[in-house]
């Protein structure tokens, strides 16, 4: 069914205003309208690489118009988004071209060949593009100049290969020809790259179109009486069509090969590295996973990335993460071939910058091995704690506001301890302060002398005051180690550097003279006072869990007492060995509970985590229970004495020092020796007590 005027017979030299031969406005069915103009012989088969290569087919009728002056074709309604819309403009003013397309549903329009008739005064030229949207859209054809006056016609035809939006197409190669007068009408002959492709030409011709002649083409006779034809499964090699007209006249043709490509496979994320980033965005990302090439956009949630980079095989991409709020977002990577999957393997985690508001403990040795609790906020996903400029090893995360490290060596002095997550590393500030002390101890005579070795400061001594005692039995250092208290037999309490004074026996008005042991809080802000009956006197912070008398237990060879990790109990220890636990403590066994009868214990020692304990013979002999580990003794080193009256544990647990009454140093384990007063040519014999830095 014709829906224009039948035109009159076409003449070679009358082509420029047609005013007596064609009406001013004609027109063919629009593309993909439902009264089809014919049937396209069946769907063939597009040329790709596939194993199923697409199959390509004519989408309705092709839509042609014609008039006065025209620039617009109306009744593209373009059916799928990816197929190939082609147009066909033909001005009757060699002069005039057309400088751009726009409509039809094409975003990019791209001239695929134009001819500038010489013999025939006209310009006539096919464009092509991918269609991004449907629904009616006329075309519109921007000129070079005016065309009022002369007459224009444009045609248009979608084509299909079923596969939808990731469909690309493109010009494989071009032609024209023009035709000596004849009524056979000679198309351009063009080469085909490969098999499949889609043969597109345009004909114009002086006389009426009559019958194509080539098998597997489609001809259609435009609004103007011209013709075009196409093949959707033309080549490999060379093709040529013709077809008649109704006399002879001479002919011009243009023709373009296109060819489709079947969409690539979706995109697919398989990992995202670094997985995760501070929420300011900034972070460069490389995505790995498939079919990457041709990436339009990579979102973060719903928030787009900057500059895509993706590698030549398509495998990986790098990407800017964008700003984003705390939490965990898919990276997904859309083609043409639509967006990625989400899954767990494209996560990208949002983190804020971790704060430090406290560290415990604050000092350690310079020798590093502390664990310390760090305490803050955001620090899920920590990758690195340094101490200064030095990183700490066995970092576990246990909430996101606590974690513990082992602290590496440093320098005496303090160092801000940071955490570096995604999400940036912590500000530093007072409160994240770690200081190193050189390694070191006290030794205290009972006559309240002090002798300080490597780091430990010396801070005051009563006889540098003028007083004279002989009943100086213990020694508490400050948690800082700047500092230290002094205590009596009577419970009597002298305080040095920044030792606070918070209370003894004789300042309460009780009278005793069997104090033999004191124990600091975990803090350092407090003690408690062991008598040799096991009576207990807490000061300071130290609070009151039990003695021996409250249990009605009576004796009177207490000779040490232990605190727990926690500063809420304590082990005291006999002479013989034996173990009262209170508070917290754990019983974790006794000299007398494995059948070892000794009275020579002088002192204990806790663990690093106050879950165990060394006992320390006169003799230098060790017992070790709980999760104390044996490193060494006096008579395993083949030495014999009898005059050990101290020891101290190293802060990591992993070895000790003891001390005889002459200032003698025994270092065992990871305990370094920093000297004794016989290395200082002195002779002493009333050291009593013996305490870590």
């Amino acid at each position: 069914m014709h829906l224009f005027a039948a035109p009159a017979p076409k003449h070679a030299v009358v082509r420029r205003n047609h005013t007596a031969r064609k009406p001013i406005l004609t027109a063919r069915l629009a593309v993909g309208a439902t009264l089809a103009m014919a049937t396209v012989a069946g769907a063939l088969t597009a040329g790709t690489a596939a194993a199923s290569p697409p199959v390509i087919s004519a989408v309705g009728g092709t839509v042609s118009q014609t008039g006065t002056g025209i620039t617009t074709l109306t009744g593209v309604d373009p059916q799928h988004v990816g197929d190939l819309m082609v147009a066909v403009d033909e001005q009757n003013d060699n002069t005039l071209t057309a400088t751009s397309v726009s409509g039809g549903g094409v975003t990019t329009w791209t001239r695929a060949i134009q001819y500038v008739g010489v013999n025939e005064p006209r310009e006539y030229e096919i464009w092509y593009g991918v269609v991004t949207s449907t629904g009616s859209s006329p075309i519109v054809f921007t000129l070079s100049g005016s065309n009022a006056g002369f007459v224009a016609e444009y045609e248009a035809q979608e084509f299909t290969d079923g596969l939808g939006s990731g469909t690309t197409w493109s010009l494989d190669t071009t032609g024209h020809s023009e035709t000596v007068s004849s009524a056979t009408v000679t198309y351009p002959s063009l080469n085909a790259a490969g098999a499949g492709e889609l043969y597109y030409g345009f004909a114009d011709m002086p006389s009426a179109p009559a019958a194509g002649m080539t098998s597997g083409f489609t001809y259609f006779t435009t609004a103007d009486a011209n013709q075009t034809a196409y093949n959707p499964a033309a080549g490999p090699g060379a093709v040529q069509p013709t077809s008649t007209q109704a006399s002879a006249g001479v002919s011009s043709a243009v023709a373009a090969f296109f060819v489709v490509h079947a969409p690539a496979p979706a995109p697919a994320v398989t990992g995202v590295s670094p997985s995760g980033g501070p929420l300011g965005g900034g972070t460069s990302v490389t995505v790995t996973g498939t079919n990457f090439t041709g990436a339009t956009a990579v979102d973060f949630g719903s928030t787009p990335g900057t500059g895509i980079v993706v590698n030549g095989g398509g495998t990986s991409l790098t990407v800017t993460a964008p700003a984003g709020a705390a939490g965990t977002v898919d990276v997904t990577v859309t083609t043409p071939s639509g967006p990625s999957a989400t899954s767990p393997a494209d996560d990208f985690t949002y983190f804020a910058v971790p704060t430090v508001t406290r560290v415990s403990p604050a000092t350690g040795p310079g020798t590093g091995g502390t664990t310390v609790t760090v305490t803050g906020t955001n620090l899920v996903g920590a990758s690195a704690v340094d101490f200064g400029f030095n990183p700490a090893t066995h970092v576990v995360v246990s909430s996101p506001t606590s974690l513990t490290a082992t602290a590496p060596s440093g320098s005496p002095g303090f160092v801000d301890v940071t955490v570096t997550t995604p999400g940036g590393t912590s500000a530093t500030g007072t409160a994240d302060r770690f200081t190193y002390q050189k390694t070191g101890y006290w030794m205290v005579g009972n006559d309240g002398g002090i002798f300080s070795f490597g780091g430990a400061p010396y801070e005051g001594s009563l006889p540098g005051l003028g007083i004279h005692v002989k009943n100086i039995v213990g020694l508490v250092p400050t948690s800082d180690g700047q500092g230290y208290w002094m205590i009596g037999s009577d419970g009597g309490v002298f305080a040095f550097g920044d030792a606070g004074f918070v209370g003894s026996l004789p300042g309460l008005g009780v009278h005793v003279k069997n104090i033999v042991g004191v124990v600091p809080t975990s803090t350092g802000k407090g003690y408690w006072m062991i008598g040799s009956d096991g009576g207990v006197f807490a000061f300071g912070d130290a609070g009151f869990v039990g003695s021996l008398p409250g249990i009605d237990v009576h004796v009177g060879n207490i000779v040490a007492a232990v605190p727990t990790s926690t500063g809420k109990g304590y082990w005291m220890i006999g002479s013989d060995g034996g173990v009262f636990a209170f508070g917290d403590a754990g019983f974790v066994g006794s000299l007398p509970g494995i059948n070892v009868h000794v009275s020579n214990v002088v002192a204990a020692v806790p663990t690093s985590t106050g879950k165990g304990y060394w006992m320390i013979g006169s003799d230098g002999g060790v017992f070790a229970f709980g999760d104390a580990g044996f490193v060494g003794s006096i008579p395993g080193l083949g030495l014999h004495v009898t005059n050990i009256v101290g020891v101290v544990a190293t802060s990591d647990g992993q070895g000790y020092w003891m001390v005889g009454s002459d200032g003698g140093v025994f270092a065992f384990g990871d305990a370094g020796f920093v000297g004794s007063i016989p290395g200082l040519g002195l002779h002493v014999t009333n050291i009593v007590a013996f305490a870590p830095q």
